[in-house]
């Protein structure tokens, strides 16, 4: 059992009142048995463990018979033993090494194999995500359609069947019964009701259409706004906004991110960052409009194309 905090005091006690010969004679004691200790191993072997099972590892043999018949002496015997340990620790050390080391390579190879299982399983739940994003997407594009069909469909349906025409399958039947809609438009005329669940459909939207997602993020800033405006909550004045506007009027989303690194570094050597700050927001928004301007373009014209290779009207 461990020693009792009573008993270490008593100990210390005794170590401190020692004189200097009984401390020497304690430490060389308690150095010839750690000696002792490790006598009675052979590379980390001992006689009760060892890969040998054999009780005798550490004694020394001696062939007495041997001995007188070649006529070596008892220093010889003694020398050629202590030899011959050498040799069977040498040969433990190389058996122990190499257990070690297969355990090394088994511990390795069964991490790698864990690793692999893992990244199969997360390329399996990432393919399963990617089929069933896949599959919802058409599902909303389904329903668009039928919804168009019906004459009853909302801006979403009309802009989402008109991204469907940018495809290069794109068929005749997939027109749209009038033009494609300016998808800014909606913004100027819509209730704060209304614009909260279009933003609720551009959000489902942007996680389902990952090859329109620049569209999709375009018109979730830019129905942000919308909702901010329609509550009255505008972060600059109308003087520094067209100040704003002016300055990045007319330029295209490429030079407008090209604009807005010019503008953060800037921002970093300027002390007015409300200012700056405002300006980057607002150039956000401009490249979206830019973004939409662009797409409702590109919609057109395709609608267009489909048109007449279908022999029908623009």
């Amino acid at each position: 059992s461990p020693p009792h905090h009573g008993a270490t005091t008593t100990e210390s006690a005794m170590q401190r009142e020692e004189t200097e010969e009984e401390r020497r004679a304690r430490r060389l004691a308690k150095k010839a048995a750690k000696e002792a200790r490790k006598a009675e191993t052979v590379a980390g072997y001992s006689n009760s463990t060892n890969p040998f099972n054999d009780p005798n590892l550490n004694e020394q043999f001696v062939w007495g018979k041997k001995q007188t018949r070649d006529g070596t002496t008892e220093q010889d015997a003694r020398a050629t033993a202590k030899r011959r340990r050498h040799e069977v620790a040498a040969e433990l050390q190389k058996v122990k090494e190499s257990r070690e080391k297969g355990e090394r390579e088994r511990e390795a190879w069964e991490a790698e194999k864990r690793q692999l299982d893992k990244e199969r399983e997360q390329m399996a739940f990432a393919d399963n995500q990617r089929r069933e994003d896949e599959f919802q997407l058409q599902q909303e594009r389904s329903r668009a359609v039928r919804r168009v069909e019906e004459g009853r469909a909302r801006l979403v349906d009309l802009l989402t069947a008109g991204l469907s025409l940018l495809e290069s399958d794109a068929a005749p039947s997939e027109l749209l019964p009038n033009e494609v809609p300016d998808p800014l438009a909606v913004f100027e005329h819509s209730s704060e009701a209304e614009l909260r669940e279009l933003q609720g459909e551009i959000s489902r939207h942007s996680d389902l259409d990952s090859g329109n997602a620049d569209f999709w993020a375009a018109m979730g800033l830019v129905c942000d706004d919308a909702l901010q405006a329609s509550s009255g909550d505008t972060t600059v004045t109308a003087e520094v906004r067209g100040e704003i506007d002016a300055m990045l009027d007319g330029k295209s989303p490429a030079e407008l991110d090209e604009l807005q690194g010019q503008i953060v570094e800037l921002a970093r050597q300027d002390t007015n960052a409300d200012y700056w700050g405002a300006v980057l927001a607002r150039l956000r928004l401009v490249r979206a409009r830019a973004v939409l301007s662009g797409a409702h373009g590109r919609m057109r014209r395709r609608q267009a194309e489909v048109a007449r290779a279908g022999g029908g009207g623009a």
